[in-house]
This record gives C-alpha cells, structure tokens and sequence, in this order.
C-alpha cells in the first residue's frame, strides 16, 4: 500500500476498534517485501497472544483478504480456533490485492458451541471473553467494512489522479513560461514579485479557488526564472513560503498551525535533489498548504465569531462597543468588524440590536414590567431610544406589540 493509504486505514481501524470494542488490523501487502499485519505489537490484539497455529494469524488472514478480493469486496471467515473474523480486501492502480483491513476475533452463534470444539484448551479463558455477536451483526460489520475500504481505494486513487493532472498542468505552465524571461532579469523578477503579491492579495482576501488557480503558474515561473537550478528553485519556494505564511495568518489563521505546517513544508522540501523530481512534488504539497491554510483561518473565524455573540448575549444588558468585543476576542477592531459581517451576514452593532430587542420581547411579555425597566435591562440608553429600535425592527411600538398580546388595557 501508498503510505497515504496505510494512513487513512489506520484512522479507520482505530475508529472500529473505539466503536466495536473488537479487534482491527490491516493487512500490507508490499510490492518488493513480505506481507505483515498492522499494528505488528498491540498488547490488545487477540491473534498476538493465540497459542494455536504460527505467523500469529497472518496466513488465515492473508487468506480472508485474498477470498474478499477474489468475492469483490469482503468475506467473513474462521480462524483455526473456530472464531469468525471479517476481512475487506483494498486494490492497487492495477486491481491487485494490495491489503486489507480485518475485522474480530468474534464469537458468533454460542460460546459454548466455539468451546467445545476448540483446538486449544489453554485458550479458553481468553475465547470466553470475546464479544459474542448474531449472524445479522457479523454481516452488518461486513457491508460497513466494505463501504470504508471501497471509500479508502477511492479516495487514495482521486488523489493520485489528482497529483497526476496538477503536475500535467505545471508542466504546459512551465513551457509557457519560457518565453517570458527572453528580455533580461530585470523584468523577470518584477513578474515574479508581482505573482507573489497577487498570490498574497488572493489569500489575504479569502480567495480560495483563485490562489490555488494561481499556484502552477506561480511555480512554472519560479523553475524557469531559476534556470532549473535545485538550490535556487528552493531558495524561491522557502520566500514563496514565508508569502503564503504570512497572507494566511493575516487572513485568519492560527500562528502555531501555520508555522508547524511551513516546518513540514521546509523539511519536504529539502528531500528532493532532483529538479525534475521537484518539479513534480511542489505542486501537490503547495496546494495542500493553501487548502490547509485557508481551513484554519475558516476554522479561527467560526470560533471568534461564536465568542463573540455568545459574549453578547451575556452582557447585552451592558453598554457593548466594537472596541470592547474586539479587546475580548484579542483582535483588532477592523478585522472583528470584517469576519464578523462575512460569517454573519450583519455588523456587530445589528447583531447587537437584534439580540436587545429579542430579549426585549421576552419582557414585553410579562404583563407588569414597565417599558422603562426593560430599556434599562435590554441595554437601551433610555425608553425614547428604545421604543425607536424596537418599532424600526419590528414594526410595532413596544406598547403595541404588549397590546397585541395582553389586550388595550395594558399599562406601560
């Protein structure tokens, strides 16, 4: 399997594993090595511990994997003790069988019945507390197995599609680019300066599909004003990198993640030598940058608009300015002001009146409150303020919107 595919079915074993309270393992199948399960050690691994048999399972599971392949997805099997295990066979490019991830040990039917005709006496106390599960749960296991793998090959050959579709477009861009450095360096490095500062302005302004339309054509004219010159095609990503850093922590983005990501990026950068190799890499790992990039600033903004209306609406009884929430937030006032009407929709000072005269209602209400009383403790300077917002939002004074509930008698 790719590492990237080992990746994701280790995140799903470990998801089986938390929700069934069973065993999970993925079995490789390397092209040039021997085939072996995963996690080799896990102290909590039934088949590491089984005293009946050798390889610790991985002939029977080999097999599983092998029966699922040949049957088109999954298939549900005994190990040499009896126990029933489930296997969901994943594929290479090629439709090869490159693994699996499997499924138990469990006991299905009656333990007594697995117990009897056990090989290994010893092995009982063990058998006696595994989970015990119908021939309806075993084959619910199996087509949800079967889903999850079917989602991993899928998602692992996208992305390899995907890899191979970005480095054909870097490769035209890098051909294009060629006949734009014919007229001295000078120039050459203005048009480069100013990819940067389109690249940092698209960022910066949460364009997404726009940076990433960017990024081949940025990188072409980066390995053609290099001249195809390792070091220096990597001197011009590491500045690249330090653009992209800083537009996505201005945009939004957590300081700690993006200096963690650019530290993952330096170091891959710094294993390829082979401009060619280079060439092919960067387009996929710059990409990913700015998706992840743009994600945290994503995920910052719905956070600091989240503290910010929950902040309002436990002191809307209080005076609240832009300057007061921004200091909450520990944000310009300019910046709050800008993400909070992109999330939203509606200024700060709109949201506050909409929460005022919310609660305002609520008050309105209760039949022996007066209109004074409630413009003090929604937040309101004082009742003539208050009877304005609450009819510019409404369209009904504050006396008639009670009216309309308690009847004309109503004291204000």
């Amino acid at each position: 399997m790719t590492d990237d595919l080992l990746m994701e079915c280790e995140r799903y074993r470990q998801h089986f594993t938390g929700l069934l309270e069973i065993g999970c393992r993925i079995v490789d199948l390397p092209e040039n090595a021997p085939a072996y399960l995963s996690p080799k050690i896990d102290l909590r691994d039934f088949c590491a511990h089984c005293t009946y048999g050798k390889n610790k399972g991985l002939t029977t599971h080999l097999y599983g994997c092998h029966e699922a392949h040949r049957w088109n997805g999954t298939y549900i099997y005994y190990c040499p003790l009896g126990l029933t295990f489930v296997a969901a066979s994943l594929s290479d490019s090629d439709g090869k069988l490159a693994g699996g991830l499997i499924v138990g040990p469990i006991v299905m039917g009656d333990t007594d019945d697995v117990l009897y005709d056990m090989p290994a006496p010893e092995m009982t106390w063990a058998v006696s507390k595994l989970n015990i599960m119908s021939t309806q749960k075993v084959r619910h296991i199996s087509e949800i197995l079967s889903v999850v793998t079917g989602y991993i090959a899928d998602s692992d050959r996208d992305k390899r599609e995907s890899q191979i579709i970005n480095q054909e477009k870097l490769l035209y861009e890098i051909n294009e680019a060629k006949d734009s450095y014919a007229d001295g360096d000078a120039k050459s490095a203005e048009m480069l300066l100013k990819f940067e500062n389109d690249l940092h302005y698209a960022v910066l302004c949460g364009e997404k599909n726009q940076a990433l339309e960017m990024i081949n054509e940025m990188l072409a004219h980066i390995h053609v004003y290099s001249n195809f010159d390792v070091r220096a095609i990597k001197a011009r990503l590491l500045e690249l990198l330090v653009v992209l850093s800083r537009a996505t922590i201005e945009a939004g983005a957590d300081p700690a993640e993006t200096f963690r990501l650019s530290e993952d990026f330096i170091s891959q950068i710094e294993q390829h030598s082979d401009a060619d190799q280079l060439a092919l890499w960067i387009s996929d790992i710059v990409r990913r940058f700015i998706l992840q990039a743009f994600d945290l600033a994503a995920i910052k903004h719905s956070d600091v608009v989240f503290k910010t209306t929950n902040y309002i609406k436990k002191h809307y009884s209080e005076k609240l300015s832009l300057d007061s929430l921004a200091k909450e937030v520990f944000l310009s006032k300019s910046y709050l002001s800008s993400i909070f009407k992109k999330e939203t929709g509606m200024s700060l000072t709109a949201y506050i009146t909409k929460v005022r005269v919310e609660k305002s209602k609520k008050l309105l209400l209760e039949d022996n409150t007066s209109l004074a009383h409630i413009s003090s403790l929604c937040g309101f300077k004082d009742q003539s303020y208050f009877t304005k917002v609450f009819k510019k939002e409404t369209g009904l004074s504050p006396k008639l919107f009670r009216t309309n509930y308690f009847g004309a008698g109503a004291d204000s």
